[in-house]
């Protein structure tokens, strides 16, 4: 998929479960005020309930995109979009590339230099010629 099918997907998904920008910030099984302009109508009917179960960003995206019917205590969940492509749209819509950076290279250093350890049987007294 390419980023923008991925965020037309995304957007899709939003308007298809009628999920909110309050749905978005607001705490699960908590009211949410669909129009703020009509406050005082939405109070004498009752607001609607957060759309979502779940706290964290990345549960409630985990939530909305997953294939059949969310479970938090599921631990092989099936999304609609592949690892690999989310991984590329993060990287090109959502990382700040320059704040990213001293971060991989450390991780590539520690990679290397765990590579480079010599083995924990290497004899200790040896004789080099």
């Amino acid at each position: 998929m390419t980023d923008d099918q991925i965020q037309k997907l995304i957007m899709k998904e939003l308007k298809r479960k009628d999920v909110t920008y309050y749905d978005m910030v607001g705490m699960p099984g908590h009211g949410v005020d669909p129009n703020l302009r009509q406050a005082h109508a939405a109070l004498r009917e009752g607001n609607q309930s957060n759309r979502f179960t779940t706290f964290f960003g990345s549960d409630r995206m985990k939530e909305l995109l997953c294939v059949g019917k969310y479970s938090p205590y599921e631990s092989t969940l099936t999304l609609k979009i592949s690892f690999q492509d989310l991984f590329r749209f993060w990287w090109n819509r959502c990382v700040e590339k320059e704040l990213v950076v001293d971060d991989v290279l450390e991780d590539i250093y520690e990679y290397v230099r765990n590579l480079m350890t010599p083995p924990t049987n290497y004899p200790k007294k040896t004789k080099w010629r």
